[in-house]
């Protein structure tokens, strides 16, 4: 599969999914927590709104580099995406990404001081993408076993995603 088809599934997959699970690793702790990210494809970035005195925030900054981790088990597709982070101080930008869902923890509205971006350019992303019939997949692994081999249960690359 062409690098490009590959970076067009993660980015398709994050349009299907935008609550994804950030990693940050900063000062020795690595931290998991999922977000909720607005895509922002024309300039390769994904926006977090997040609060300006956040850990979120502060973590993603500190950090050598931010992991993406993305899982959509009905298709049977996985990706583990490494961005470098930048915070955006727009309100404008803000505005235009707002959703209900921000709201909740922004009671203020876009306009709320506390509200900041978190944005996270994809770099690189691993991908795991195989059939998603469990029929299939242990059809494939049965005749690896009677064969002997491997079982090719699909496609497994690290790709360039600047």
């Amino acid at each position: 599969m062409p690098e490009t088809e590959l970076q067009q599934s993660i980015w398709s997959a994050l349009d299907r999914h935008p609550v994804c699970m950030v990693t940050t690793a900063a000062d020795g702790v690595i931290r998991t927590r999922p977000m909720s990210g607005h895509i922002d494809r024309e300039n390769h970035r994904i926006l977090f709104v997040t609060h300006r005195h956040t850990g979120a925030l502060g973590e993603a900054l500190r950090s050598p580099s931010v992991s993406i981790a993305i899982s959509e088990e009905d298709r049977n597709f996985y990706a583990a995406i490494t961005c470098a982070a930048a915070e955006i101080d727009d309100r404008t930008l803000i505005e235009e990404i707002w959703t209900p869902m921000t709201g909740a923890w922004f009671p203020e509205g876009p306009d709320d001081p506390d509200a900041m971006l978190l944005s996270l350019m994809p770099v690189s992303a691993e991908i795991w993408n195989g059939p998603s019939s469990g029929v299939l997949v242990a059809f494939k692994l049965a005749t690896a076993k009677i064969l002997g081999r491997q079982p090719d249960l699909g496609v497994n690359a690290t790709i360039d995603m600047r």
